[in-house]
């Protein structure tokens, strides 16, 4: 994972809570902030934890003269005594440099303050409600976090535990987002859920408005690999007490039973004597390491919660884990079917889409499918793959799915689609030609290369959307095939006036064309997509006398669908 280029977004601050110590909190943040360090973003760790402050030390194998420059340089405690003193302090010449990892990367950190026999003292002189009162401390703060949003793109503040004043700077005032952990006891999830209730409520009350505050709740020490059974337990109980917190931000498909098991930090005694970054030092391969578990959170932080860009490429399933496939008998009475629906509607020329999830089963009700049928459709061109009607033409329940068949032989603009969904999440289509629409193009005998292009584009974000809807795993593999009919004797040329400036070759043998099918990971759809459509569309367009066209061409047509805009006119 990179850092966007010129990247222009403010960036976000992290308040790594627990209610408790103990729970790995100020190791998982030190891990992450160095993850994202690593891949190239620009990094401010902040200790807040000036009580129990420490968060240097994690870096002390990177930087062994990092306890000797925390002695010479302010952090927070100076900030803050200070602003109650009147006096000026730059938070910039109070920043650390700690070289991470051995490939030159770098953070900033800011250490909970000057390092001496006095610190304690400096401290506890500090009275934080009458700074608060007289010293408008708080103006203060949220000129810092504007101030480092604006110069680091992730800020990953570490706070002190329980509830007090000193935290509650950490949760109200500071987070864009709370990174909450907590483990297998009440008091422990009860804390974590007090306090962020707490600092909502205390930030409605702050002089500038702010978005919701956000929770990412993470499971620490988890035990799963020595006490399946009771981790098992506790994991449902994390997610009947956090699921909404989850739910807040999460795609619409994904539970938050799968987040808690993706997200959750195992416990690994070897890396419980002294401070250290496994991350770094064991790497993040190994998908049962702890490394791996900080990675799965670094990248989840730094997409901004976005879970499938997050997940890409993380843990995917072997390729010998291929469970199911599309099911022969369900296809085999749907296209028949749908094939004498297109001849009665007095249509030739069809495409046909079929798709598969091969490592991960499916079950839910007709009512589920129809929800997610519905919000799946990609309305950039004519009627979508997969349409949902709202009058009597819209699906129909049956006992193994819902069905659509549309036909509109006795309007203008004969079209007929036909397609169907099964509870397992397979998915079939049959839809008449853009092309052999009579009134619009009264030369029936043709194949748009570009509409197809456009069509292909469309049957790959359609199939992604109806998946991620049905809460699949970024990780899956899926399946998709089309077949192409009705060619013989048609010409191929172009739907844009504009594009039309070649010999429009003919196909004079084959009258039908089957492609695929193509297999690629649900999450990695984007990045894909253009290869993929190319993979797609060649083997239609080789039976017009050997037609192709360059890469740039896909990618002008396929990227440009995805940012909602239609070239082919």
């Amino acid at each position: 994972m990179t850092a966007p280029i010129n990247n222009v977004e403010r960036g976000v601050i992290y308040t790594f809570y627990s209610f408790k110590g103990g729970v790995g909190r100020s190791m998982a943040l030190a891990n992450v902030a160095a993850l994202l360090a690593k891949w190239g973003y620009s990094i401010l760790v902040v200790d807040w934890d000036i009580e129990a402050p420490g968060i240097e030390r994690f870096y002390v194998r990177e930087n062994p003269r990092i306890a000797e420059l925390r002695a010479t340089k302010p952090g927070v405690v100076d900030l803050v005594q200070a602003q109650s003193e009147g006096k000026r302090l730059s938070w910039r010449d109070c920043l650390i440099d700690v070289e991470v990892g051995s490939n030159s990367s770098r953070l900033s950190l800011l250490t909970a303050g000057q390092s001496g026999d006095d610190y304690s003292a400096r401290l506890y002189a500090l009275n934080f409600p009458e700074l608060f009162e007289k010293h408008n401390l708080g103006a203060y703060i949220e000129d810092l976090r504007d101030e480092w949003a604006s110069a680091f793109q992730f800020v990953l503040v570490d706070s002190r535990t329980g509830v007090t004043d000193i935290g509650g700077i950490c949760t109200v005032h500071l987070a864009d987002i709370l990174v909450l952990f907590f483990t297998t006891t009440e008091s422990s999830m009860e804390g974590a859920l007090h306090v962020l209730h707490r600092a909502r409520k205390a930030q409605q009350s702050l002089p500038r408005d702010r978005k919701q505050l956000l929770a990412v709740p993470v499971p620490a020490r988890d035990e799963s690999r020595t006490e399946y059974e009771k981790a098992t337990e506790w994991k449902q109980r994390f997610g009947d007490r956090f699921g909404d917190l989850y739910r807040d931000w999460l795609p619409g498909g994904i539970k938050p039973q799968d987040a808690i098991e993706i997200l959750r930090i195992p416990y690994v005694p070897y890396w419980s004597f002294g401070e250290q970054l496994p991350a770094i030092v064991e790497g993040t391969a190994d998908p049962g390491s702890l490394g791996h578990a900080y990675q799965i959170l670094a990248r989840v932080l730094g997409a901004r919660l976005d879970w499938y860009k997050a997940l890409e490429g993380q843990t995917p399933v072997p390729p010998i884990a291929k469970l199911r496939e599309l099911d022969a008998r369900w296809l085999g009475r749907h296209r028949p079917a749908a094939r004498l629906g297109l001849m009665n509607s007095g249509l030739e020329g069809f495409m046909e889409i079929w798709h598969v999830c091969l490592n991960a089963f499916v079950e839910k009700s007709q009512r589920e499918l129809l929800s997610a049928a519905r919000q799946a459709q990609v309305h950039i061109v004519g009627w979508p793959i997969g349409v949902v009607l709202e009058d009597e033409d819209r699906p129909k329940s049956t006992n193994d799915g819902i069905l659509a068949e549309i036909s509109t032989k006795n309007l203008p603009g004969r079209t007929f689609d036909y397609w169907t969904l099964n509870r397992s999440g397979d998915f079939y289509a049959m839809m008449s030609l853009f092309e052999d629409d009579p009134d619009e193009h009264p030369s029936r005998r043709v194949i748009y290369f570009d509409t197809r292009i456009v069509r292909a584009t469309e049957a790959l974000l359609h199939c992604a959307n109806l998946y991620k809807l049905l809460g699949l795993d970024p990780n899956v593999d899926i399946e998709l095939g089309l077949r192409y009919g009705g060619l013989r004797e048609r010409a191929l040329t172009a739907a844009s006036p504009f594009r039309r400036n070649f010999p429009p070759p003919k196909n004079l043998l084959e009258d039908e064309v089957t492609v695929g099918p193509v297999t690629f990971r649900l999450g990695a759809i984007e990045t894909e997509i253009v290869s993929l459509v190319k993979r797609l569309c060649e083997p239609l367009f080789m039976v017009f006398d050997f037609a192709e066209f360059p890469d740039d061409i896909y990618q002008q047509f396929a990227t440009a669908f995805l940012s909602g805009k239609l070239l082919t006119r």
